[in-house]
């Protein structure tokens, strides 16, 4: 019994703190003086401690750089500062570049090339594709197409009026599917499908068109690579035509035995 009493005045006065927090006054961080805005924010205690902590770090490294040059030992020789050394005050590390015969580098552009020619080969593949199928959606734009209609007289087949049946312009018959009505003509709803396909279309000729960009590029970086790798070879080559862009060699012929 005693101990219940106990808890419940402890409950009694956490309870009692928490009201009267609630009825302190709001603690205010003090700002800035007006006559000191112009140096921004008034500095906090834990900002001091951040730029004091950063100070001092500072501070020691400037002192034991000070006493490693007050010990340093001038006749000190190590035989890793042979390749290593300095630029303008900054340690520049060796860079260790891997040197390969003419015979490796050989293998490697042979590679490359072989790399090449399977890329060629997918986008060679892609833009036909893509041509075939544009070309069969121009086709279809082209081709007539014949609507096949039942009448029960010789004279309803003669006074037969296509236009009358797909309640439509003349001008429009020509078309082979999708024949708008009058009624969808005058919807300005329907002029937007119109659009979109066009749209649809002309985003299909500029793909077709980054992708002959792309394989001519391909092809390019071949021929140069295979002309690389051509050089490399064995044989007397002189230049003939000293272009930039497309340089011509000629090899000197040998007698093979």
């Amino acid at each position: 019994m005693v101990y219940a009493t106990v808890g419940l005045n402890i409950v009694k006065m956490a309870s009692l703190k928490a009201a009267m927090k609630s009825g302190q006054k709001t603690h205010r961080e003090r700002s800035q003086l007006s006559g000191r805005k112009h140096l921004g924010l008034l500095e906090k205690k834990k900002d001091y401690l951040l730029r004091a902590k950063n100070f001092h770090q500072k501070e020691n490294t400037l002192k034991k750089l000070k006493q490693k040059a007050l010990e340093k030992n001038p006749d000190e020789f190590y035989f890793q500062m042979i390749n290593q050394k300095t630029k303008e005050g900054v340690h520049v590390l060796p860079q260790n570049v891997k040197k390969y015969t003419s015979e490796q580098i050989k293998l490697l552009k042979t590679q490359d090339l072989n790399y090449l020619n399977m890329k060629c080969n997918v986008e060679a593949n892609k833009v036909k594709k893509m041509q075939s199928d544009l070309h069969m959606i121009d086709m279809a734009d082209t081709q007539e197409r014949n609507h096949i209609f039942f009448v029960d007289t010789k004279k309803e087949c003669n006074e037969f009026n296509a236009a009358e049946k797909f309640d439509t312009f003349p001008e429009l018959l020509s078309r082979k599917h999708n024949i708008p009505t009058r009624q969808m003509l005058m919807d300005p709803s329907s002029q937007f499908v119109n659009s979109q396909s066009e749209k649809q279309t002309q985003l299909s000729y500029a793909a077709l068109e980054k992708r002959i960009q792309r394989e001519d590029k391909l092809v390019q970086t071949r021929e140069a690579l295979a002309l690389q790798r051509q050089l490399m070879g064995k044989g007397t080559v002189s230049k003939r035509k000293f272009d930039k862009k497309k340089p011509t060699y000629k090899w000197k012929k040998q007698r093979k035995h």
